[in-house]
């Protein structure tokens, strides 16, 4: 896939991705996308915008979609680190746009935080194997689509056992975040988010749908 749009001085890194029922709807997400997609995965799109950028592409998107069935995931990426993508199985990536940085290898240590973990499978079995893995230490947003909260010694152990059960035509990709609160829906539904506490973790159920705008607000302007 390609993009009709370059990147620029003060464009910031964004995934959007989206796990949408019917197909008419969800070609036409992807042809949406297709216009500022940078990299990415089947249903995974890296892009690098500006904030007014999203807002206008978030409204058009949700124009696209039935917010009651589908779900449309948009996060905003931590560009503080000389990459906010790190990948595994390298062999599938194309080189992205010149002036950008390509994903990169996982690094040995990482540090606490919030991840995104995201993958493209291509054989039933070990696409089932993965899923179970990730249950066990992720939180399912969507179809390939899971959160990571907690020490980055305890994600490395998990994408170790993920890499495992990999074959080369196979895509993990881990976004950082700067904060869960980077993360947000263009959909009505939304899933549990856990908060990390130094002894334990509590999950808080996300009550109350704020407006588009206001989110945006809060997002862009805090």
């Amino acid at each position: 896939m390609t993009t009709t749009t370059l990147p620029r001085e003060g464009d910031h890194p964004y995934v959007f991705a989206y796990d949408i029922t019917d197909n008419d709807r969800r070609k036409a997400v992807l042809n949406c996308l297709k216009r500022w997609r940078v990299d990415g995965q089947y249903s995974v799109h890296e892009t690098w915008l500006r904030p007014f950028q999203v807002r206008e592409l978030s409204v058009e998107l949700i124009g696209l979609i039935d917010r009651k069935q589908d779900r449309l995931l948009v996060c905003r990426l931590d560009q503080r680190r000389s990459t906010p993508i790190y990948q595994m199985q390298l062999s599938v990536t194309k080189q992205p746009l010149v002036g950008k940085p390509r994903p990169v290898p996982v690094p040995a240590q990482l540090s606490q935080g919030d991840y995104l973990i995201c993958y493209d499978i291509r054989e039933k079995k070990r696409l089932q194997r993965i899923q179970r893995l990730m249950a066990k230490r992720t939180l399912y947003l969507q179809r390939s689509v899971y959160l990571y909260r907690g020490k980055g010694n305890a994600l490395l152990t998990l994408l170790e056992a993920v890499g495992t059960e990999m074959q080369d035509d196979d895509d993990v990709r881990i976004y950082n975040l700067i904060h869960v609160r980077d993360m947000w829906f263009l959909s009505h539904e939304k899933p549990v988010v856990p908060e990390i506490h130094s002894q334990k973790t509590e999950l808080i159920a996300k009550r109350g749908i704020k407006t588009l705008f206001q989110r945006f607000k809060n997002l862009f302007y805090r």
